[in-house]
């Protein structure tokens, strides 16, 4: 059962209930991966093949919309990079944008404090490299004991309810040992619960309410300490 009725199984080999994270919209503000996409790329292939940069960016745009968002490669720097014929590796790219990575205020001191009574991962959409330096450069890194990208491990685009199985098979868990909580309805909170898992929604817009529906990290904190353990 869902919501504050349920229960909170451990996992019986860290002796920790899991608690899983969405990643961008929900630890990370937004910002980063527009820099990346919008003006990195854009401004490389410009220098790369002596355009200007306007150029470059609106031949880019074209370029992303022909592949579209349903196609894995449309998230896939490394695919991006080798396609333009570009001299930079992922990693570089994404370090010369590191200074856009901006946790939300409440973030860093909640995932502290969580971490001492949970397991705490990360489920995201981003590819792994999005991933690693977002959590290294909030130094928040060292918290998380797993990392699970739906386009780096399960090569879709999306987080269906096979992409919650799959991190379940990994972790050698149940489902319901697993709590998940991000700001997309679909993906973060009807897929997981379709998965099995506990799931709340991160509703930062104020406009939805109900069970499981918070809208801050901070009331999300509140509400599971409300969830017996067993």
């Amino acid at each position: 059962m869902q919501g504050l009725y349920g229960i909170l199984h451990m996992n019986s080999k860290t002796n920790k209930p899991t608690i899983s994270f969405d990643l961008d919209g929900t630890l990370m503000k937004p910002g980063f991966g527009d820099k990346v996409w919008l003006e990195g790329l854009p401004r490389i292939y410009s220098m790369t093949h002596n355009l200007s940069f306007e150029t470059a960016q609106d031949q880019l745009l074209s370029a992303y919309d022909a592949i579209g968002d349903s196609r894995r490669e449309w998230y896939d720097l490394s695919y991006w990079i080798s396609s333009l014929n570009l001299n930079i590796t992922p990693r570089e790219l994404l370090k010369n944008f590191s200074s856009y990575i901006q946790t939300y205020p409440e973030v860093p001191e909640i995932i502290k404090r969580l971490s001492k009574e949970y397991m705490l991962i990360i489920s995201s959409a981003a590819m792994k490299p999005f991933i690693k330096i977002e959590l290294q450069t909030s130094q928040l890194y060292e918290y998380f004991s797993y990392f699970f990208s739906a386009t780096t491990d399960t090569n879709t685009v999306k987080k269906d309810p096979l992409f919650y199985k799959m991190i379940v098979k990994e972790l050698q868990c149940e489902p319901h040992e697993i709590i998940h909580v991000g700001d997309n309805k679909e993906f973060d909170f009807l897929s997981p619960m379709n998965a099995g898992l506990h799931a709340f929604y991160l509703d930062r817009t104020n406009k939805e309410n109900g069970s499981n529906i918070v809208n801050s990290l901070n009331e999300f904190e509140k509400q599971i300490q409300l969830y017996p353990f067993k």
